[in-house]
């Protein structure tokens, strides 16, 4: 069943390949454009015309999509900057309120040990 499914797809494949790549076999001496040239039947007509005007068509959207991407991709990038931006500064924020913070404690625990220090010296001074 693979292989029959296999073929098929081949052929189909093979046959589009060969309408759509086969050479223009008939060819006038009209200029491109000129109403004696339709009459000729050099004119793309039909199933090419069509695969052509399709062609066209996908071209204009995948073009129209590659921009769309382009733009998402800048404004994912600058509202990335943004957050990062806003989260350094928070984070800076919040360290410097620590180390303020910390650095009262130190202080105050710095006094209290050398006020500890005094007691101790005087009492042991008393002692003696």
């Amino acid at each position: 069943m693979r292989f029959l499914i296999g073929v098929v797809i081949g052929f189909a494949a093979g046959l589009a390949g060969a309408i759509l790549f086969a050479p223009e076999t008939r060819r006038s001496n009209w200029p491109e454009g000129h109403p004696a040239r339709s009459l000729n039947g050099d004119q793309s007509g039909g199933i090419r015309g069509a695969l052509r005007t399709l062609q066209d068509h996908v071209n204009e959207a995948w073009e129209e999509a590659r921009v769309a991407a382009e733009e998402s991709e800048k404004q994912m990038a600058s509202r990335y900057q943004d957050a990062r931006a806003s989260a350094a500064a928070d984070a800076e924020r919040d360290t410097q309120a620590i180390y303020a913070d910390g650095g009262g404690e130190k202080k105050a625990a710095k006094r209290t040990a050398k006020k500890a220090r005094e007691a101790t010296k005087t009492g042991l001074a008393g002692k003696k």
